[in-house]
């Protein structure tokens, strides 16, 4: 009776398919009351009985032929529904081709999904929609720069930091969201389109422009003040002879884009400040050159027949040589300690006894360029990139439990990375000869070395290197055929990807540095007159990096507690246009009880947000309304 419900054989389960089917946008409509709507939104909401939900959402799909009747929709339609799964594989589907065919713009497909953030099923399928995303995202910005002539070699890192970065980052979260999505072949239509886009109009279209201003270069020259060879006098120094201990952490492969991805977690954080700088790494790019650069140097040179860097003679490989070059040229107390052993020490005893030690600490972690090097596992790069961002927030948050302030974080080079087989034209023409010292697919390091025409060659002193030695480069993104290692990643030449590298100061803070964004209403009246209750929720600010986005969930209450009306779960993470971009509208329907029990009482739309760590939620505001809904509203449309 309560919901219009008749059958000549009533059953609870034909009862939910005249649910589902009045509440499915191109599902047939019966009798059945529109305050169903509000028992399957509980429903959904329910943590104990979603599983029961899940697994009769798919059946009463499957015995209403949900599939078919999705195969000719239109995508408008059905945008705003989440009664079963199959309309998030439909949407998917349908941007996939709509992407790949480059027939939407970026604005319209983030104005699709972010209809669907609040939906039902959604984290089943957040992994498909951040591969739409990133996906166009990367292609619009290939599209708008692919074909840039570069003036010079300042004009090419400078574009490279502005902007070009983020396509390496789109592709990286592109991939990365693929791989989580176990690489479901729905989206292997756009998974061919980002590798060939990516890898042929970016890294190779781009990479041979960037290689024409190589070319012209004699000289890697140190003295400009974005030289990684300058970075203990320009940045520690000014730091330590203030009186101030720095913590240097060092992360092995970590290139400018993720230096860039992990300023926005530290941004987030409350009580943290963060800036980007940029560096441009030693050329070969490559881990023993970089570390070496990084410490106190001046009398750089390769030892012989290897390719082990010496300062004024001394041998920088390792922790331990490491750390004799700092206590012995750094003018302060220094020390290197790996990373793993720093997050190991109890904080509030040996690890700040350790700290009162020393003014300077260089902390050196290895995940990256570890995982990318190995032939078995560098297909997980970007798996490791996620789990080292992660490990780098616990590193600066140990430091700051050990009453640190000061801290930089940075790298040895960076690093190309391609998830596709590469092709035999990828691989540089013709063998390198001479004596060879080191040899990897990206640099080789000796004597009387020729590589012809596809090697770039330099000598130690145009690298600023003392000695004899002879380095061969490939030019652009190639590699040089090296039997058993990997070829996918790769770092050691003079790609922007390889050479440019982040620059963070991270300085703790001893008040809040963030604050969510505030959630008002537009309202219009404080009286509720019919079943449907329209509600205008306005962001009252831009996202910015200080300020966050905030979730809310929302509902129509009596004083006592009792729900009375559909729920609605939002994101607000709005950064950029008007006010009336930030405002969200939602139709909430009133059950009947709100004109029967509580007519004439007073009940609240209450605003929560989520507790986190937790399943939980928590009040944020609450506003008042008097219900006065007429007995006529009782009755649904005839």
């Amino acid at each position: 009776r309560k919901y219009g419900y008749t059958s000549e054989s009533p059953t609870i389960y034909d009862l939910l398919i005249e649910f589902f089917n009045n509440n499915f946008s191109l599902g047939k409509k019966s009798t059945i009351a529109k305050e169903s709507k509000i028992l399957i939104s509980i429903w959904k909401d329910t943590i104990s009985y979603q599983s029961a939900y899940r697994e009769l959402s798919r059946k009463i799909a499957d015995d209403l032929k949900i599939e078919s009747v999705l195969n000719d929709a239109n995508l408008e339609d059905i945008i705003q529904d989440d009664l079963f799964d199959l309309i998030d594989k439909k949407i998917v589907s349908e941007l996939v081709k709509l992407i790949c065919s480059e027939t939407i713009s970026n604005e319209k497909l983030n104005q699709l999904i972010k209809k669907r953030e609040n939906k039902y099923w959604y984290l089943d399928y957040e992994d498909f929609y951040s591969c739409l995303s990133n996906g166009m995202q990367m292609i619009s910005l290939i599209r708008k720069n692919g074909k840039t002539n570069i003036e010079s070699f300042t004009d090419g890192i400078n574009s490279y930091i502005q902007q070009l970065f983020k396509i390496d980052y789109y592709y990286r979260k592109y991939i990365y969201h693929y791989r989580k999505s176990k690489q479901n072949k729905i989206l292997q239509l756009l998974t061919d389109k980002v590798e060939k886009v990516y890898c042929n109009e970016w890294l190779l279209g781009h990479g041979n422009e960037w290689q024409r201003i190589i070319d012209e270069k004699s000289n890697w020259d140190s003295q400009f003040k974005i030289s990684q060879q300058r970075f203990f006098n320009d940045h520690v120094k000014p730091i330590i002879t203030k009186g101030q201990r720095l913590f240097v952490i060092i992360s092995d492969g970590l290139r400018y884009e993720c230096g860039w991805d992990y300023l926005q977690k530290i941004q987030s954080e409350k009580r943290f400040e963060g800036e980007l700088e940029y560096m441009v790494s030693t050329l070969p790019s490559y881990t023993q050159f970089g570390m070496a650069a990084l410490l106190p140097n001046t009398n750089m040179s390769i030892q012989e027949k290897s390719d082990n860097i010496l300062i004024d003679g001394l041998s920088t490989q390792g922790l331990i040589s490491r750390s004799k070059i700092l206590e012995q040229f750094s003018g302060v107390r220094a020390t290197a300690i790996n990373a793993e052993d720093f997050v190991k020490m109890n904080t509030l005893i040996d690890g700040r006894e350790f700290v009162k030690l020393f003014d300077l600490i260089y902390i050196y972690h290895n995940q990256i360029d570890k995982v990318g090097d190995d032939k078995t596992s560098e297909h997980k790069v970007f798996e490791a990139v996620n789990r080292e961002l992660e490990f780098l927030m616990d590193i600066i948050k140990k430091i700051a439990a050990m009453n640190g302030t000061n801290m930089i974080i940075t790298a040895d080079h960076g690093f190309l990375y391609q998830n596709n087989e590469l092709a035999e034209s990828d691989f540089s023409i013709g063998s390198v000869s001479g004596d060879i010292w080191k040899e990897s697919r990206r640099y080789v390091i000796g004597k009387n070395l020729t590589g012809g025409t596809s090697t770039k060659h330099f000598t130690a002193e145009q690298l600023n290197l003392l000695g004899d030695a002879e380095i061969l480069i490939p030019k652009s993104i190639n590699r040089i055929r090296i039997k058993g290692a990997g070829s996918r990643f790769v770092h050691g030449g003079a790609s922007l990807q390889e050479i440019v590298i982040p620059l963070l100061k991270v300085t703790k803070t001893r008040q809040d540095t963030t604050k969510q964004v505030d959630i008002d209403i537009i309202k219009s009246t404080d009286k509720i007159t019919t079943n449907i209750l329209a509600v205008s929720f306005l962001q009252t600010e831009l996202v910015s990096d200080k300020i966050l986005p905030r979730q809310i969930r929302s509902a129509i209450y009596a004083e006592e507690g009792e729900l009375l009306s559909d729920q609605f779960t939002y994101k607000f993470d709005v950064t950029e246009g008007t006010e009336r971009m930030r405002e969200v509208k939602h139709r909430f329907q009133l059950s009947s009880k709100a004109s029967g029990r509580f007519k004439n009482q007073r009940v609240k739309l209450v605003l929560e947000e989520p507790v986190e760590g937790t399943s939980k939620w928590k009040q944020y505001k609450e506003y008042y309304y008097t219900l006065n809904i007429s007995f006529t509203n009782d009755f649904d449309d005839m």
